[in-house]
């Protein structure tokens, strides 16, 4: 199951899209869209068939960058790091506790760590009217591909509210 996951942002799209195709077939694995919150931002990713995995929640009052997640991994908060020159998040809460990503130092690539094992790592497309991310998940774990996802989306809801 460990595959290559491409991440697109729609172009125009009133409140955001991220189409998640896989690599290998250019077919839809999964997408995830926004709705608009006064304080909070939501986000939902749902399968190919149009099911809801998961709910990501922005905490837009927060001291640092947070994100309250729920659906098929659990409950679980993302936090981002303080005082750092590159993006980087820790997962606190359900089964990835302890997990890490973060990106380099031009937030271009990032990787995605747990328990000292890499799960997957990224690289964004220089040359792209939108921006895209090639996403190599490493394990054949369908929860580290849900993981993936979620990480990768909470990471673009986050760029996409500092720009």
């Amino acid at each position: 199951m460990a595959r290559t996951l491409t991440f697109a942002t729609r172009i125009v799209s009133l409140l955001g899209r991220i189409d998640i195709t896989d690599s290998s077939s250019e077919q839809l694995a999964y997408y995830a869209k926004g709705e608009f919150a006064l304080l909070k931002r939501r986000w939902r990713i749902y399968d190919h068939n149009d099911q809801e995995l998961m709910q990501i929640h922005h905490k837009r009052l927060a001291i640092r960058p947070t994100f309250v997640v729920s659906g098929q991994l659990g409950p679980m908060t993302l936090q981002r790091k303080f005082f750092s020159l590159k993006r980087e998040y820790w997962v606190t809460g359900g089964p990835y506790e302890g997990a890490v990503f973060k990106g380099n130092l031009l937030d271009l690539a990032f990787t995605i760590t747990r328990n000292n094992q890499l799960l997957a790592k990224a690289s964004e497309k220089l040359l792209s009217i939108r921006d895209t991310h090639n996403v190599e998940v490493l394990t054949d774990s369908h929860d580290d591909e849900l993981f993936t996802v979620l990480a990768v989306v909470a990471m673009q809801l986050e760029k996409k509210a500092s720009d």
